[in-house]
């Protein structure tokens, strides 16, 4: 008569798991854990953006803007000086007289500093 042959865990394991795959799957679960996903932004609030920004070019007020920087936000604080239509990019003096440009596709929120 035949024995009875459990194999414990194995039978419960993947048939075919390849290194490459466990890889993948470690990358995949790292990358996008970190990562914060930019916001969906109806026309309303983009609407106030430009509001706000015209205003505070208008008045020559400082503008705190909250960017999307490849999934890390981060914080820009200056003066509005020129509006792009074309590529649809703003330019701002910062506090220390330097120059940035940013897209206004990646503009979180604006916020004037009156």
């Amino acid at each position: 008569m035949g024995t009875i042959r459990d194999r414990g865990i194995i039978k419960w394991q993947a048939a075919l798991m390849l290194p490459e795959h466990k890889a993948l799957n470690k990358k995949k679960d790292k990358d996008d854990y970190f990562l914060n996903k930019k916001p969906v932004l109806d026309e309303y609030q983009v609407e106030e953006f430009e509001n706000n920004i015209h205003y505070a070019m208008e008045y020559h007020l400082p503008i705190s803007f909250r960017l999307h920087n490849e999934g890390n936000p981060i914080e820009l604080h200056g003066y509005c000086v020129y509006i792009d239509p074309v590529t649809k990019e703003l330019s701002i003096q910062k506090k220390d007289s330097s120059y940035e440009k940013i897209k206004f596709n990646e503009i979180i929120s604006v916020i004037v500093e009156d």
